[in-house]
């Protein structure tokens, strides 16, 4: 009897997963990202034409694991595709069992960290340089690997779902302007040069609810990102729970 009642509860236990995993769907419905759980939300953004959206898969090599972290992404960009224009992007960023993320993203160096409410979600906001070189979003700002690297001014937004299994991320940038190209790293904050570019940072982004339509919602592989160089910048960093250390 014993014996019984500990397989209808691992069956049980098994069903209540497949539900859950089974209801759950992630992807593009024309230019909106849309999550159905964990967190249950809508990402796009106003004005900017979509450049490409999808899912893909990232290694954090800097982790204890051997070849990397795996982590699962999905993403979408918006803009002209021009080095000239500015660019946004959404993304979700979800981490293997018995890891989550530690930090809200926010890099070295950056300034005017503020909590951002923008819909109904509260985010973690900061602004900083980011220099093109190693950018997993240069194809998709029309950036060749042959032309010389551009540097973007940064406003990002990020908050934790899920018990921190899964991040979302907006990132709006522009192209750094010519007054700040002596500038390595953002040292002065709150000039009103930063006021008016965060400003169009926060109105570019809608964060809403699950639309009612999910027919022709998009899973695909997302081309056009270099996705050997999404790492700490964009995604932040990580911890192991104890209890798995381990094992």
């Amino acid at each position: 009897m014993k014996n019984l009642r500990l397989l209808c509860l691992v069956v049980l236990l098994a069903a209540l997963v497949t539900g859950c995993n089974a209801g759950l769907q992630r992807g593009m419905v024309g230019p909106v990202y849309v999550s159905t759980a964990r967190p249950a939300i809508s990402l796009t953004v106003k004005d900017m034409p979509l450049l490409a959206g999808g899912q893909g898969q990232c290694n954090l090599t800097w982790t204890s694991v051997m070849g990397g972290l795996p982590v699962s992404v999905w993403l979408a960009a918006y803009g002209e595709g021009t080095p000239q224009s500015p660019m946004a992007i959404v993304a979700q960023a979800e981490l293997p069992q018995s890891w989550y993320w530690n930090s809200d993203s926010t890099p070295p160096f950056s300034v005017d960290h503020a909590t951002e409410v923008i819909g109904e979600t509260q985010f973690a906001a900061s602004t900083f340089i980011v220099d093109g070189s190693r950018d997993p979003f240069m194809q998709l700002a029309g950036i060749q690997p042959d032309t010389p690297p551009v540097r973007w001014l940064v406003r990002s937004f990020t908050a934790r779902f899920n018990f921190n299994a899964d991040k979302i991320i907006l990132e709006y940038r522009e192209p750094l302007p010519p007054q700040m190209g002596f500038l390595d790293v953002l040292s002065i904050a709150q000039t009103d040069q930063l006021k008016a570019f965060e400003e169009r940072a926060r109105k570019v982004f809608i964060v809403g609810q699950i639309p009612e339509n999910l027919i022709g919602l998009k899973d695909s592989y997302l081309k056009n990102v270099s996705w050997q160089f999404m790492g700490q910048r964009f995604l932040g960093t990580v911890s192991r729970f104890d209890v798995f250390k381990g094992n």
